[in-house]
């Protein structure tokens, strides 16, 4: 009411100077009870009486405040708006203020940038430098304001040093400005900000989430100690944004978790201070969804983008982005016909804000909706988009020349989805010969890198349009999917980002699959033995590219026995090579990088072979000797998927053959164990299926009490030991009908890992145990700690407790004469430290595989203090000596399995077998910690009796089936434990104190024989 009166007062007696004053607080959201619409319209209403002042320094005064509060609320067309008629006004005021014109002119810029029109930005901008340094007495302020947004536009255009050296004059200017909160740390978390950005541009990672973090910092520093209630808005929204720029960093290097931690907390935090409607709100649940939608958990994503989409007319500038959003979370989950609803509203709403412009995003859009529609078998209108964007690259206006390519590339592929294979075979042949069309030499080699999509699908056209299969054109198509997968190899070294990774195991997948399909249709013509070794050696590569793809977008990895000085090279050489194929205009610059890279890998070969090996061989090793190395009294089964089509690859020490299987509801019935799990008559049926599936048409052929499996796809989700051969009444009947009560079954992901002639190690020491246990006091301590709530790890808070792990630890640890480290002893630092050269490591922890980014499956430590790592990735694995005969990884929640199959464990028995443990017992999924402690319980017994592994664990089960009651005798509480890797006895010493034991039970024996042979002689009993 005081507010209003003022207002009032000063209206009435036309104080216009007085009026400018008071937007400050017109524009107080505080004041608004945070209704940005209220602010909004109370701030334009004031502007609107003082413009009648008709005085031009007062109005334009008034109207940059008016302006800047339409920043705020990303209201950026009224913003330019307001601008240029501020601009206007400070024309008329004589003589001209340099410094004025100056500060609208970058005004003007910076919306610019918002809207994405970066021409009109930069003739704003330099219009605004031009002043600046004709007149260099004007405040340091703008020079700072003006140089930063320039960079941004740099930025914009991938131009990064050039970006980088107006950030640094933006800092350098910042610097001669007063030592204020306000320069210190507001304006210096922009510029961080700025920089943090291009670093991730530029594929330094862990540099740039750093910078990110410490700008985050800076603005909560300005909040703390800011008196302008406007600024301090300001300022508290920025760290905000800064946060889902941090999110969408962890994104874009496939850590899903942190991104979803760190964006749910932006929201959380923006819901706390603004309105549901409010376009930073809705902003925030887009990219929340967008972030769940890339780690595919589809149901969250669709609640955010829902909840964006229900205010989403505030924010219209966004729309057509939140739509197409929902249209692929309804493809992901298979509702096609509301997918196919949204598409077409998302593409009505791009046309309508394009007005045939066809804009960058709009372009990407027709590629995914093109191929919604092929897919689903609305061919027409798939070939309609796919054509329309061809058609418009194709014009001479058009220059952006690797979009050609990817347009005629998409038209292709829409084309061969539709069974167009004549069309798919010219448009192919027509995205291959780009080569001949590019401006350089250096669009023609990015241009070659893009080509194994496009290889793939002209091999498939022909192959679909060849009448008869004969050896030389199956060769011929062979030749050419081979020089696919050879710039495939060229490509991993240049990807620098998780959506890179995808598309490139995408094209990597592709590839393969095509190849092995003529392989096999070269074996059944011929009958020779070299193309289903060929089949298996690209399966197995195949495999070992997916891993390497993965680890080479980690910029901070490292490698045992590698000095660190030769990964720094080695990141370094990768990055000038990115920067010379994505960045630079200069040939030259390309090849001396090519050829610094191929002299770096030539180096690595000879001084650090089995690295070289591991990260950049040629993987097709022929797998001849293979028989050789199957271990005595051992089948191994390979499975392997070919195009649609599951074959599974049977050989002993003599036998070897390939059949083919039946595949049809595989998947979905590997996906209904999940559900109705204690349902008897559901479980049978479905362990009956997979029976006759995956194991029925070849077990004659299985001679042996040894198996090693070696699963593909989604088999790597399934145990199984549960198939059985005929239908079962009670769970219990698995004990005497399944294959767990026929086979020893162990399991591997490669068959290069078989080498027959590898010694099992003797190591002097037998045992070592890390169980955090993760009780409440623990995490009692840990609160203890926080100072800022964007810190605390939810996750860790979460855990369940594991108690029963706790005390198996303690126990065995005992037993064994080993060591165990328990509760907030059990870091990760002491882990790294104390677990090398042991018989069995045992890690009583909790463990999450990552299947869709698999470098990031980690196991979890105590956390200690706020800001302790106590993670241990996959990536890092592989920089720690775990020589050992055993891990195992009890507890192991490996969150949901049903994407990229297989692939977190894939990697996880990697790293651990690199970094020298020969085997690992782990879980398929998160089974109940009392039961896994009882079966590890007596798989521990059997290995002291000598057992071999794979033996033991299978022992260890029956065991446990025939003592487990009620529900804990389905196959959910035991069958996810699984073997991987080697199966030898480990040969292990008993504690003193069971020496003493056993001792004593001796001389007990002893002295019993001897009383009962006195008594026969006393009694003459024979």
């Amino acid at each position: 009411m005081i507010l209003a009166k003022q207002i009032k007062t000063y209206k009435t007696e036309k104080q216009y100077d007085s009026l400018v004053k008071y937007l400050a607080i017109t524009s107080s959201l505080k004041l608004a009870n945070n209704d940005l619409n209220k602010a909004v319209k109370r701030t334009e209403d004031l502007v609107e009486f003082i413009k009648k002042s008709n005085h031009p320094k007062t109005t334009k005064n008034a109207l940059i405040e008016l302006a800047n509060l339409y920043a705020t609320a990303r209201l950026f067309e009224k913003n330019y708006k307001l601008n240029q008629e501020a601009l206007s006004y400070a024309n008329r005021i004589l003589p001209l203020a340099q410094k004025d014109i100056a500060q609208i002119e970058y005004n003007l810029g910076t919306c610019a940038i918002n809207l994405s029109d970066l021409e009109l930005a930069k003739k704003h901008l330099y219009k605004s430098k031009s002043i600046l340094e004709a007149n260099p007495n004007i405040e340091a302020e703008q020079f700072y304001l003006t140089y930063n947004s320039i960079g941004r536009i740099k930025a914009s255009l991938l131009e990064l040093d050039s970006s980088n050296y107006y950030y640094n004059k933006s800092l350098k200017a910042l610097q001669k400005m007063e030592d204020s909160p306000m320069n210190a740390y507001y304006r210096a978390a922009i510029v961080k900000q700025n920089i943090g950005l291009n670093s991730f541009n530029s594929g330094k990672i862990e540099e740039s989430i750093t910078i990110m973090k410490n700008a985050i910092t800076d603005y909560q520093s300005y909040v703390n100690v800011a008196e302008n209630e406007s600024k301090k808005t300001r300022a508290a929204r920025f760290r905000l944004g800064t946060i889902d720029n941090l999110a969408g960093f962890y994104s874009g290097i496939g850590d899903n978790k942190s991104a979803i931690e760190v964006a749910t907390y932006s929201y959380d935090q923006k819901r706390k201070t603004m309105s549901n409607e409010d376009p930073n709100v809705i902003l925030s649940a887009l990219i929340l969804g967008h972030i769940h939608l890339v780690a595919k958990n589809y149901e969250e994503a669709g609640y955010y983008i829902d909840l964006g989409l229900k205010s989403i007319e505030n924010t219209p500038y966004y729309q057509d982005y939140a739509l197409l959003l929902r249209a692929s979370i309804y493809e992901s989950v298979n509702d096609f016909k509301n997918a196919e609803k949204i598409y077409k509203k998302s593409e009505a709403l791009y046309r309508e804000k394009d007005k045939n412009n066809y804009s960058f995003n709009f372009l990407e859009a027709i590629v995914k909706m093109s191929q919604f529609y092929a897919q689903n078998g609305m061919n027409e209108k798939a070939i309609q988009l796919a054509e329309e964007s061809y058609y418009h690259t194709k014009q001479a206006t058009f220059k952006n020349l690797i979009s050609k390519f990817k347009h005629t590339e998409n038209l292709a592929l829409v084309h061969y989805k539709s069974k167009n294979y004549t069309e798919a075979l010219k448009y192919s042949n027509e995205a291959l010969s780009f080569n001949l069309k590019m401006n350089n030499a250096l669009d023609s080699i990015q241009n070659e890198m893009n080509k194994p999509r496009a290889l793939h699908i002209n091999a498939k056209s022909r192959y679909q349009l060849s009448t008869t299969k004969n050896v030389d054109s199956l060769q011929f198509l062979l030749k050419q999917i081979k020089k696919g997968i050879k710039i495939l190899e060229q490509r991993k070294t240049v990807v620098n980002a998780s959506e890179d990774i995808s598309a490139l195991i995408e094209d990597n997948n592709d590839l393969f699959n095509i190849a092995k399909q003529l392989c096999l249709d070269l074996y059944e013509l011929t009958n020779d033995e070299t193309y289903l070794n060929d089949i298996l050696s690209m399966h197995e590569s195949g495999i070992y590219n997916r891993i390497r793809s993965h680890l080479n977008i980690r910029n901070n990895i490292a490698f045992s026995d590698i000095p660190s000085n030769i990964i720094e090279r080695e990141k370094e050489l990768k990055t000038s090579l990115y920067a010379a194929l994505n960045k630079s205009n200069d040939i030259n610059t390309f090849f001396n990088a090519q050829e610094l890279w191929k002299s770096f890998k030539d180096s690595l070969k000879q001084s650090y072979p089995k690295y070289y090996k591991m990260r950049y061989a040629t993987i097709e090793e022929p797998l001849t000797d293979l028989q050789n190395n199957i271990p005595n009294n051992t089948t191994l089964v390979r499975y392997l998927f070919i195009e649609e089509n599951l074959y599974a690859f049977i050989a002993g020490k003599k036998e070897k053959k390939l059949f083919k299987l039946e595949s049809k509801n595989l998947k979905n019935n590997i996906n209904a164990l999940g559900k109705n799990q204690y349902d008897i008559t559901k479980m049978s049926e479905l362990y009956h299926k997979l029976y006759k599936a995956l194991w029925q048409d070849f077990e004659s052929d299985i001679k042996t009490k040894n198996i090693i499996i070696f699963p593909d796809g989604e088999l790597f989700n399934l145990s199984f030991e549960i198939l059985t051969p005929t239908k079962i009444n009670t769970f219990k009947g698995l004990a005497k009908n399944s294959l767990l009560a026929k086979y020893n079954i162990s399991y591997n992901y490669s068959l290069l890992l078989l080498d027959e002639s590898k010694k099992t190690i003797d190591y002097s020491n037998d045992f070592i145990a890390f169980a955090p246990e993760f009780n409440s006091e623990m995490k009692a301590n840990y609160m203890v700690t926080i100072t800022d709530s964007i810190n605390i790890d939810r996750t860790y808070l979460k855990l369940l407790p594991q108690p029963f792990t706790a005390d198996l630890a303690k126990e065995y640890s005992k037993l064994f004469k080993g060591t165990s480290f328990l509760n907030e002893k059990a870091s990760k630092q002491i882990f790294t430290e104390r677990a090398k050269e042991h018989k069995i490591i045992h890690i009583g922890t909790h463990a999450e595989s990552n299947n869709v980014s698999p470098e990031l499956s980690r196991l979890i430590f105590a956390k200690n203090v706020s800001d302790e790592d106590n993670s241990l990735y996959t990536y890092e694995i592989y920089n720690q000596n775990l020589s050992s005969n055993l891990a195992i990884l009890t507890a192991c929640e490996t969150g949901k399995p049903t994407h990229q199959s297989g692939e977190g464990m894939i990697s996880l028995a990697h790293a651990f077998n690199y970094a020298g443990s020969e085997s690992i017992l782990t879980s398929l999924w998160k089974i109940d910690e009392q039961s896994s402690a009882k079966i590890i319980e007596h798989f521990y017994r059997y290995l002291k009796e000598g057992l071999p592994k794979n033996e033991a664990l299978q022992k260890a089960k029956l065991d446990y089936i025939s003592n487990a009651k009620g529900r804990t005798i389905a196959p959910q509480y035991w069958a996810g434990l699984v073997l991987i890797g080697d199966t030898n006895a480990i040969h292990l010493k008993t504690s003193s104190h069971m020496v003493i034991w056993l001792a004593i039970a001796l001389v007990l024996l002893i002295i019993v024989v001897i009383v009962l042979r006195k008594k026969r002689k006393k009694y003459n009993l024979p």
